[in-house]
Order: structure tokens, then C-alpha cells, then sequence
């Protein structure tokens, strides 16, 4: 569970859902996307209008990825849409990986688990918005930000 006033990302199944909720147009935001996505990369990206005030925590941006994960991006797919997910864990707890480790107060409310099989687990995806067309790194994951940056080009 998120603590409250924290927004909540969102996993797409590729560009066009991620275009439906948030602007891809830098050439920065382009750049990584390609290189990253479907992965480990969560971007910080200008929202689309009308998103839900919880997705941007009241602000202008929105945190979206295409998750490497086959069985997340087909229920993106199935869904029509972006959906809201945070890691399987609560908050500051170690996310689980795999169904039978979720925590017994997490699945409490809960309305179902889909269980995909086991999750690579360890850290969380890298978060890395933009400013003044460079990278800045708002939490260091999967991916080193050191490789974001080669991949940005900067």
C-alpha cells in the first residue's frame, strides 16, 4: 500500500497507450523510450489532460513504463489501457516475487492476485524525468543512471 498524497504509476503495453496519457514528445523522452522500453525504466512524462488527480498526485506529470514483463503488457492490452500498479509490496517493505510471497495485510485488500509466475525480483525500475532536456535521476533501479545517460547521449 502507498502511503497517501504519492502518485501512482502506470504500466502501458507499448507507445500508443503511453501516448494516450502522457506526451512522448521529446526527443530525450523518444530516445530512452526506444532504448529501454519494454524494461526497467519508469519516465516521468508530461501528463495528458483529465488523468485522474491520484496518477499525478495533483500535478502536471505523469510515471509511466512498458514493463518487460509479457504477462503485464497483455493485461495492459486486455484492459484497453494504462494501468495504475506499484510494486506487490507495502510500502518500504521488499516487493515480492512471486504470488505466495505477497503479505498477508497487503492481499487483505486486495480484490484478486493474478499470478504470472515468478518476477525477477531485486530492485525497483529506475525513475528519471527530464529538465531542460537532460535526464535527472528521481531513483536509481534496475538500471544505472550512468546507462541512462550514454543512452540520452549526455
Amino acid at each position: 500500500m502507498r502511503p497517501e498524497g504519492k502518485a501512482l504509476p502506470l504500466l502501458a503495453a507499448d507507445d500508443a497507450q503511453v501516448r494516450a496519457v502522457a506526451s512522448l514528445a521529446s526527443s530525450l523522452a523518444c530516445r530512452l523510450a526506444a532504448h529501454f522500453w519494454p524494461g526497467p525504466l519508469t519516465l516521468v512524462l508530461p501528463a495528458r489532460a483529465g488523468l485522474h488527480p491520484l496518477v499525478t498526485d495533483g500535478g502536471l506529470t505523469v510515471a509511466v513504463r512498458v514493463p518487460g514483463s509479457d504477462v503485464a503488457r497483455a493485461l495492459a492490452r486486455a484492459a484497453g489501457g494504462a494501468l495504475v500498479s506499484t510494486s506487490a509490496n507495502l510500502s518500504g517493505g521488499p516487493p515480492a516475487v512471486s504470488a505466495s510471497e505477497l503479505a498477508l495485510d497487503l492481499v487483505a485488500h486486495l480484490d484478486g492476485v493474478l499470478d504470472g509466475g515468478p518476477v525477477p525480483g531485486g530492485l525497483p525500475s529506475t525513475v528519471v524525468g527530464e529538465r531542460d532536456g537532460a535526464p535527472y535521476l528521481m531513483r536509481e533501479g534496475r538500471i544505472p543512471f550512468a546507462e541512462v545517460l550514454r543512452a540520452a547521449g549526455g
